[in-house]
């Protein structure tokens, strides 16, 4: 078990990252429109589903250049990614969610690769994040928006637990890639 207190130190800090970047955020908008922006069902209403807009301006009391790569748009996404499957009742999601990082651990502990246990633990800690998201809010929490100028947008909003997942299975494929090669190379000599 001592091996594996590095990766559960990840899976902490993607989930604090994550949960203290929304409570944030979710605090300094209840400030400015009410406690209304905890309720995604009157948000999305007010907002019309586009989200509340807060330039960094604003909130940084000056542009410090962030303004042309992020903005924060913040919207409740009742689905998963790029908003998929909103229509799925909010339960069933966080139950999908929950076996999937309930295996997600268990193969952690248990089969894991050693290549594999940091982008799995970077994994589960974004999860984590949104499924605390889902079961509180029955909606997660987004409001990054990546954007060149004003030339093009991402499609989609994200938060700091979606980066961690994201670039957990990057890394989990890069080092799936780099090991199969050696393992190719070893058998080949």
């Amino acid at each position: 078990m001592k091996k594996f207190w590095k990766y559960i130190a990840v899976i902490i800090i993607a989930f604090c990252a994550d949960f203290f970047s929304k409570a944030g955020l979710l605090g300094f908008l209840a400030a400015k429109y009410g406690d209304m922006v905890y309720d995604p069902a009157k948000i999305c209403a007010k907002c019309h589903i586009e989200g509340v807009f807060v330039s960094w301006k604003y909130i940084l009391d000056g542009d410090y250049g962030l303004s042309n790569l992020f903005n924060i748009q913040f919207v409740w996404n009742r689905g998963i990614s790029f908003s998929a499957f909103n229509s799925v009742m909010p339960v069933l999601l966080s139950i999908i969610t929950a076996i999937i990082i309930a295996y997600l651990l268990y193969y952690l502990f248990k089969k894991s690769f050693t290549y594999e246990r940091l982008p799995i633990a970077m994994i589960i800690g974004g999860a984590l994040g949104n499924l605390v998201d889902r079961i509180r809010f029955g909606a997660v929490a987004d409001f990054i928006q990546w954007h060149i100028g004003g030339l093009w947008r991402f499609p989609a909003i994200f938060n700091v637990g979606d980066i961690f997942i994201t670039f957990g299975v990057i890394l989990y494929l890069i080092n799936m890639f780099v090991h199969r090669r050696r393992c190719l190379r070893n058998i080949n000599k």
